[in-house]
């Protein structure tokens, strides 16, 4: 682990959906990076590929596109086959069930539809909210998770909202797949993005600067596959290197405006929790204040160039273990309290527009 990021091994099978380079090789790495923002994530997989009896069940990852839900998923279904070798494992997307189920309806082969999915020791179900309309197929999958989990068996889910916030999801369903563990995914932070930028760059055989890969790492706060095709797009075709100037050049380009100030951030985030920037600032320890405090002060540190101890002298000349600790609490809220997520969510794009 090297500032808070974890790498983690998921090789993808011969399905996979992973990005090819200029010569047709697969771009991106089987490796799935998570940063703080994403410290779930390794304990999750560890809980899936752990040894019996240890795991969660089920698991659901869930996130908006590009946070790396299906390379979680497909990632896990391979990974099992290595240590699990002869127990059973399936990776299917929620439509492809729904096609199978249709068509075993229509041949009359129910039977061995079912017989097939509840045999299985690990379900890695990708997709699960594409059932919020298709009842039938909820019923046939809450009928397949209580066999598997009934056996002892492990199941692991994707999503784009948390199960709970689907309410076309039967009742059952819902309740099943909150009973486990959630794992909210987001996109790569700014360490993040740097491991991530610098494995993409060397699997497109791209040579990136240390300076470079920092500044678009600060400036592009995208998802893997944006962040890939932002490397296509400075490296043009045949062999290429981006360097500093080319790389400030992109971030202008897309962003097309500067990055907030600190103190910007600051007042937008007094603003959001009804409070006066000199309460932010000040020496109050009121929960209410110290948890808008510990939001602007992430926000400035995810959003600009500022070093913790700038960010902490512009908060009442705080040092930068407070501003470090600041954002720590932060960090492990959005994980487990949905109001500091949409918090820090609203201000993102706030900050973004204006």
């Amino acid at each position: 682990m090297v500032n808070g990021v974890v790498e983690i091994s998921l090789p993808l099978g011969g399905s996979g959906r992973g990005s090819a380079d200029r010569r047709g090789r697969a771009a991106g790495p089987p490796v799935f990076v998570a940063g703080p923002e994403n410290r779930l994530v390794p304990p999750a997989v560890e809980s899936v590929l752990g040894d019996a009896g240890a795991g969660y069940d089920p698991v659901v990852f869930y996130g908006p596109t590009g946070t790396g839900k299906s390379h979680l998923a497909l990632g896990l279904a391979t990974a099992w086959k290595a240590p699990f070798r002869g127990r059973p494992v399936n990776y299917v997307t929620a439509p492809d069930f729904a096609r199978q189920l249709t068509d075993a309806i229509q041949t009359k082969t129910v039977e061995d539809f079912t017989a097939r999915y509840r045999e299985l020791s690990l379900l890695v179900f990708d997709d699960v909210h594409h059932l919020a309309d298709k009842p039938l197929v909820q019923q046939e999958l809450l009928l397949t998770f209580d066999a598997l989990a009934g056996a002892g068996s492990r199941l692991v889910f994707t999503s784009r909202t948390l199960p709970a916030e689907l309410p076309q999801m039967l009742l059952g369903l819902r309740a099943r797949l909150g009973a486990g563990l959630t794992v909210p995914l987001a996109p790569p932070g700014r360490e993040a993005r740097l491991v991530v930028l610098r494995r993409l760059a060397r699997n497109l055989e791209i040579t990136l600067s240390d300076a470079a890969a920092g500044v678009l790492a600060h400036g592009l706060r995208m998802t893997v596959p944006e962040l890939c095709g932002a490397l296509r797009a400075m490296a043009g075709p045949g062999p290429a290197s981006i360097d500093e100037e080319t790389a400030r050049g992109y971030v202008v380009e897309c962003d097309g405006s500067p990055e907030p100030s600190t103190h910007h951030i600051a007042l937008s985030t007094a603003r959001y929790f009804s409070l006066r920037l000199a309460e932010l600032k000040g020496a109050s320890r009121l929960r209410r204040v110290a948890t808008a405090r510990a939001v602007a002060m992430y926000l400035a540190r995810d959003l600009t160039g500022n070093s913790l101890l700038e960010i902490g002298r512009y908060f009442g000349g705080r040092d930068h273990t407070t501003v470090s600790y600041s954002c720590h609490v932060t960090e492990e809220r959005l994980q487990t309290d949905p109001e500091i997520r949409q918090a820090v969510l609203v201000l993102q794009e706030a900050l973004k527009r204006e």
